[in-house]
């Protein structure tokens, strides 16, 4: 079924106005930016910015709901793979290969909100929580002898590829996502593999 005309511009209308707070947010902090030049930025009325946003500090916890939902999914598809080996140490380099192509293709359908989240919100609680969540969820399927070393692996990784993430975003995708899947994918079992030794 076709989606009505209004969702259709419901949808447009709150795209805009994210885009255009995640492009005010590389030049000023969010507590600098008003409803009124988000509004022209955006090119849409104040009445429409307010028919779905109480103001700035709404829509920025509503984005960062939304990126966490989207997060939840990935962890969820994540875990389907998971799930076909007795645990996390059972993985090959092709199943990170999925893993990290199924991640990176989200990330470039969304690079507005992942500009956001990884580098407009740079060092603030929300890449550490995501960060407690993905690990809270992986850390149930490693085997008990190598928890500790788990920790330390993931530590590693995740800095790391926060750092590659922040970079290709700011690149605007530059290199093709299947290369950049191979590469981490070698990344995290050499990683994920080293913490056995």
């Amino acid at each position: 079924m076709e989606p009505k005309r209004d969702d259709r511009r419901t949808q447009y209308s709150k795209r805009v106005i994210k885009e255009s707070l995640f492009e005010l947010m590389q030049e000023k902090p969010i507590n600098k930016i008003t409803v009124k030049e988000l509004c022209e930025r955006a090119d849409v009325n104040r009445s429409t910015f307010y028919a779905y946003y109480t103001d700035i500090y709404d829509l920025d916890r509503k984005i960062i709901k939304e990126f966490f939902k989207m997060q939840r999914r990935f962890i969820n598809r994540s875990l389907a793979i998971l799930d076909t080996k007795a645990d996390i140490t059972a993985l090959t380099v092709d199943d990170f290969y999925e893993i990290t192509n199924l991640y990176l293709t989200l990330v470039k359908e969304n690079k507005a909100m992942y500009k956001f989240a990884f580098y407009g919100q740079a060092n603030t609680p929300i890449q550490i929580s995501y960060d407690n969540v993905f690990y809270s969820v992986i850390n149930k399927r490693v085997p008990e002898r190598y928890k500790e070393s788990f920790r330390r692996s993931f530590t590693f990784v995740s800095g790391g590829t926060t750092a590659l993430f922040v970079r290709w975003i700011l690149s605007d995708c530059d290199a093709p996502v299947s290369e950049m899947a191979r590469s981490l994918a070698y990344y995290y079992n050499g990683v994920f593999n080293g913490h056995k030794k």
